[in-house]
């Protein structure tokens, strides 16, 4: 589920960037393109190599407890939550969380003073609206936002729609606006 809401909003790449697959001539898997939109994303945020063995893997139990998962280990069979953090000159943080029966998700990227650049926030909610919310926005290098889209559009059809009633329940988007914020960060400075 989590790599279908990403590539479902996040930014689409292809031509030479999507991967080779079993998938018909010009459409990807999800996995395939997952990866294709990773690694624009990181392109966008300045990350060279955004491969999956490049990433610091994490993992949240249900108590609120992130953990570093390493190479070979899986999240635990409750979590419910998971990010994968790129560091090279700025930072790239992908963010899944699942609320109950929803989906939100994140991808952002922090400049090298740890300040927010770029955020790309997308909640999917099949049992209530059969919607998916995303949100871009851009930041600049002082913090104040300078652009900002949101589109709703609908699981089923693919179609923008009108913001539906149970949007006002939505959570907000991602509100962290510097590296250090995230709840995880203090795993990523071991």
């Amino acid at each position: 589920m989590m790599c279908a809401a990403q590539s479902m909003a996040s930014p689409q790449a292809g031509g030479a960037d999507a991967p080779p697959g079993d998938a018909a001539p010009g459409m990807q898997s999800p996995d395939q393109s997952a990866q294709s939109n990773r690694i624009l994303f990181g392109r966008l945020c300045g990350i060279a190599d955004a491969g999956l063995q490049s990433a610091i893997g994490l993992s949240r139990s249900p108590e609120g407890e992130w953990r570093v998962v390493t190479g070979g280990q899986r999240a635990g069979p409750r979590d419910n939550a998971a990010a994968r953090v790129w560091r090279e000159h700025t930072w790239m943080v992908d963010l899944h969380d699942a609320p109950g029966a929803a989906m939100h998700t994140g991808q952002m990227c922090f400049g090298a003073s740890g300040q927010l650049m770029l955020l790309i926030d997308d909640y999917l909610d099949i049992p209530n609206c059969a919607c998916l919310r995303s949100t871009m926005q851009t930041f600049d290098a002082s913090g104040r936002m300078v652009r900002r889209e949101q589109r709703f559009n609908s699981v089923q059809t693919g179609a923008e729609m009108a913001a539906p009633e149970a949007a006002k329940g939505f959570p907000e988007v991602f509100g962290f606006r510097r590296v250090e914020q995230l709840p995880f960060y203090t795993l990523l400075k071991k």
